[in-house]
Order: C-alpha cells, then structure tokens, then sequence
C-alpha cells in the first residue's frame, strides 16, 4: 500500500483538478464580482500591499493578499490546496514549479492572451527557465531573476591594511585568517547558509561551480561525489568553520533575509548571498551600518561562474476567476499597466532582477542602481550565471530540502566530506 506522502497527495490534488476542469470548462464565464486570492512569502509585504492597492485602484480589481512566512510557504501552498483551498495567483520558487505543474497545482499559460508578447521581451534564458521540463509549456511569470555575489566590508578591509578584495578563494581565508588574528572581526565570513531552499544548497552549487565542478550531469544526475571542485568547495567551508572565521549562528538562520541581516551590523568582512541583498547592505542607512556604498560586489572568485535562478508567478489549475488572474498575473510579471510597474517597482525598491532587458536601459533605473551598486560590474556577474534544469526535476524541491542536514553536518566536521558527498548522491537516487 502506498504511503501518503506530499508527492502523493499533490498528485492526487492534479487527478481532481483535472476533473474539475473537464466539468467546469477552462473558458467559462468569469463573475467579475468573484475576488482573486493571492499569496506570497514575506520579502517586503508593505511593497506588495501598496501594488495590490494600486492594481484594485486602478483596474477594478478585488485582490486579497496574504503573506505567508518563506521557511513554511511551499508546504503551506500544498498543504491548504490538499484540503480544497484555491489561491488563484501565487508566488512560486524555481525549486517547486515544475512538481507543482506535473501535480496539477498550477496551469500553463501558454493559451492566454498576452503571453507571446511577454515571451519575445524576455532574455533567452530566463525564458527557458521559467518552461516545463520538456520545454513545450510557461509555467509562469517571473517575479524576479537573481543569482549569488560575493559582497565586501571595504571599511573593514581598509582598516586591516586589505587595499583590494579577495580574487581567489585562498586569497579570501588568508584575509579573513588576517582579521581575527589582528581582531578587526571575531568572524570575518558570512556565507549563506541558511536552512531554506534559498540557502545553503544553492550556495554549495554556487561554490561548486566557481571551483569548475558540474553539480549534476545531462540526465540531471547528482554527480558531486565524482567532481574534485565540489570537494575543495566543502572541504573550504569545513576549513572556514573549524577556523572559527564564520558565526555558527548562519546554519540557524531560516532565511536568506535573516542571514543578511548580520551584514548590517558591520562585524563582517565578506559575505556571500543572492545579489538583490546588497541593496539594503549599501543602500538602506536606516537599517545598515554600512550604507551607502561601504559594502560592495566584486566578481565571484575562482571561474566566477554563480548559481542564477528566476522565480516566478503561477496561476492555480483550479481557478475559476481565471480572466481576472490572469489579468492580475500579468500585472505582477508582464507589462498591465504598459510602464513595467511592477517590475519597475522591485529594481527602484529592493534591487530585484527582471529578466526584461530593455528595463535596464532606463535613465531612472540607471540612476537608482548606481546609488548601491556598480551596474555594470553586476550585469557583467549576470553572464556568468549558470541555471540548472534539475530544478525542473518532480524530486528536486524535497532533495534541496533534505540535503541540508548532510551538508551541514560536513560543515560542522560531524561527516568527512567523501562520506558526505556519497550520503547526497544516495539520497538523490532515493528521490527518483
């Protein structure tokens, strides 16, 4: 007998959706009056809520929002549609989007009108990544692209004598070696490794690749046991640790938010997280000591190469406010309002990436990005980014979250990291 597992249940949430759809008819009349229930995890909810104000305001519209904290988002989503609960427009990771399309959580978008509009202003690769598997559907709008930057304390590099930032790893530990000795920080390091999807696995991949390591192969494989670069990358991180160079209060951290919160304080010198972080490190003085611009980016050592991701916003299978969803959806990842609003919104505000070229040629976004960050040294970083299409994989989401355990217990020295790798390939297989 088959065990009730998450996979389980979303499946048999898609069997009922689908036969919900048959019945009800994708196109049927929409009751204009019928509100649209949306729901995304907290990254500034005041922002979200003045947009869903503005959109209500200006189109008619009758958008309930709701935040929902990011640790618990994805499994709140499947647990509440489990239990019948529609949330016609959500917010969706890149980790979690293909399971819940080949589970019947969410439609493609592929029939609606708009969308090959939004598909030619998008850049080649954010497009692929944001389409199923196979490549024949969109499964979503995208709510922001970013990838990992290495971020410096340039203050704290000058007050230890460091007149450039770290270009190779050796060359970051030795300063960070150099700071605690000379007790200009007690932990010079802080890498990202939180317990959420947006932590510690994609930063482990980031580091892998900017040792030259594939992480999976073209079956989309976890090969990291056969990769020499994805040992130097753990042994560096199990070097770091026992050096006491990192607090051990970021493997606590539920969030990538939270871990870049101890950047503000100024105790540190290096710090690697997604690249829309550096925003409130640089630019926000009211929250951050080192603002303006004493924090800053430079090329990610080694090949340089970082993990880039897009993130998306879905529309829910089971909808029966479609027209107004869609609607809404557009408004959020597509051009509604015919001035990127909403797009335009998140790079002035928070820094967020868009895969839309075109938006950063515009004086105003110009002129606000050069107020935290170099432009084009951060445009340059984007090159070097490396999507991976095992997140389109059913099995990835549960894997991203399983394996944190394993890598942390090689962080802390509890596993040797050949035993460590072999336990992340194992659990991989397990998955499939």
């Amino acid at each position: 007998m088959e065990t009730t597992t998450r996979r389980t249940f979303l499946r048999n949430v898609g069997l009922f959706a689908a036969s919900a759809l048959v019945i009800e008819g994708l196109h049927r009349p929409v009751l204009a009056d019928k509100p649209v229930n949306f729901s995304g995890w907290v990254f500034k909810p005041d922002t979200v809520r003045d947009y869903v104000g503005f959109y209500n305001q200006k189109f008619g519209g009758q958008v309930k929002y709701e935040a929902i904290p990011w640790a618990q988002y994805h499994p709140t989503m499947e647990t509440r549609a489990f239990a019948g609960e529609i949330v016609d427009v959500m917010y969706c990771n890149h980790n979690n989007r293909e399971r819940w399309y080949e589970n019947g959580l969410i439609r493609p978008l592929d029939d609606l009108p708009g969308v090959d509009e939004l598909r030619k202003k998008m850049s080649p690769a954010n497009l692929d990544s944001l389409k199923s598997k196979d490549g024949s559907k969109l499964l979503g709008l995208p709510y922001f692209t970013s990838l990992f930057i290495l971020m410096y304390n340039e203050p704290m590099l000058q007050q230890a004598g460091i007149k450039a930032p770290a270009r190779s790893w050796d060359e970051l530990v030795e300063h960070c070696v150099k700071l605690r000795r000379d007790k200009v920080s007690d932990t010079p390091f802080l890498p990202n490794w939180n317990n959420s999807p947006s932590g510690t696995m994609p930063q482990f991949m980031t580091d892998c690749f900017s040792e030259g390591a594939q992480v999976f192969d073209a079956k989309n494989q976890l090969i990291v046991d056969q990769e020499p670069g994805a040992a130097r990358a753990m042994e560096r991180w199990q070097k770091v640790y026992k050096a006491d160079l990192v607090n051990p209060e970021v493997l606590t951290k539920t969030s990538s938010t939270d871990t870049h919160r101890l950047m503000w304080t100024g105790r540190y010198a290096y710090h690697t997280n997604h690249s829309y972080y550096l925003k409130t490190i640089a630019g926000e003085p009211e929250n951050s000591k080192l603002a303006p611009k004493k924090a800053k980016m430079t090329m990610y050592p080694g090949t340089g190469h970082t993990y880039m991701w897009t993130d998306s916003y879905v529309v829910n299978a089971r909808t029966k406010v479609l027209d107004d969803a869609w609607k809404f959806a557009r408004f959020l990842g597509g051009n509604l309002n015919g001035d990127w609003y909403v797009q335009r919104q998140w790079c002035l505000i928070s820094g967020l990436d868009n895969p839309y070229p075109e938006m950063y040629e515009h004086p105003q976004i110009i002129q606000s990005y050069d107020r935290w960050i170099d432009l084009k040294l951060l445009r340059l970083q984007y090159e070097k980014g490396r999507a991976i299409a095992a997140y389109k994989e059913p099995w990835y989401g549960e894997y991203d979250t399983k394996a944190v355990p394993i890598v942390h217990d090689m962080i802390r020295g509890n596993l040797s990291v050949p035993a460590g790798l072999k336990e992340l390939v194992k659990l991989q297989r397990s998955l499939v």
